[in-house]
């Protein structure tokens, strides 16, 4: 391998903490031990300040059928792009073949988080990126036909919920009657129209519902907001290749319960096997 290229960074997960006033803020880093410079945030530290794990973290723990398709896919493009070289070891080529994969989706992750950035910012009334502008007004459209163009949105919301697990809500309105999850991909026009969603996404959706209106109306279900309609959920869509191309789809009552069963199983699981579970988590 070249002694410029380094084996792709796993991500850790992301962790949440949850303040004095019930509100909560992401901690991706905390200071190294030395004082110097910064570290990422790991499962000791969250022991030791009673830190609660993403959503995604505890999501991950089930098996998830499309994405590890995808990764065996972009391992098979990888490899026959990639011939062995001249007495090149088998490991060093498999090395090759695996950062080069990893580099593929780190790409579209940071594609997928500029194109984030940016409706946040406009939904902000901030200047925006031009190579975004198109993402962003089909965004922006869709939004006005799913909520109407009075609807007051707030965006990267973190929230954490008294099981004991964090999460960001990419966006929810003020009148919470929505909350939704941006996905990112590669399609057209008619490619995005027939897109559905997953397991995953009911779980993501479902945990982050409940950790908001845990915060806002207390848990157990004792807030109106629960008694009467809760937040309808939808992924949305962007299209990273056909800038102004997006697609939401709404996820039913059914199938929001039966991803927060399953969330709920997992979130024992993970606090099972890892042995830990904040010390602030009350039920």
């Amino acid at each position: 391998m070249a002694e410029n290229q380094t084996k792709a960074v796993k991500e850790g997960g992301h962790w949440y903490q949850r303040h004095d006033d019930g509100t909560a803020s992401q901690l991706l880093t905390v200071p190294k031990a030395s004082g110097k410079g910064e570290k990422a945030t790991t499962l000791r530290e969250a022991r030791l300040m009673q830190l609660a794990p993403g959503c995604t973290t505890i999501i991950r723990q089930a098996s998830n059928f499309h994405l590890q398709l995808w990764q065996k896919r972009q391992a098979i493009m990888s490899a026959l792009t990639l011939p062995r070289l001249p007495d090149e070891s088998e490991a060093d080529w498999l090395q090759r073949v695996e950062f080069d994969m990893d580099e593929t989706a780190r790409a579209s992750a940071k594609e997928g988080t500029r194109i984030h950035g940016a409706i946040e910012q406009a939904l902000q009334n901030d200047p925006i990126d031009e190579n975004y502008t198109k993402h962003v007004g089909g965004v922006l459209a869709l939004l006005d036909s799913i909520a109407g163009a009075t609807a007051e949105w707030e965006a990267e919301r973190a929230v954490v919920h008294p099981l004991g697990y964090g999460t960001k809500c990419d966006l929810h309105d003020a009148a919470a009657n929505w909350c939704i999850d941006f996905k990112t991909c590669d399609k057209d026009a008619d490619q995005i129209e027939k897109m559905g969603t997953f397991e995953s996404h009911h779980m993501q959706l479902a945990a982050t519902r409940a950790a908001l209106e845990a915060q806002e109306w207390g848990y157990p279900h004792d807030g109106h907001r629960y008694e009467g309609p809760r937040r309808k959920c939808a992924i949305v869509y962007v299209s990273r290749t056909h800038p102004g191309v997006c697609h939401a789809v709404e996820v039913s009552e059914k199938k929001l319960a039966k991803g927060w069963d399953m969330f709920r199983a997992l979130l024992l699981y993970w606090q099972a096997k890892s042995g830990f579970r904040p010390a602030w988590a009350t039920c």
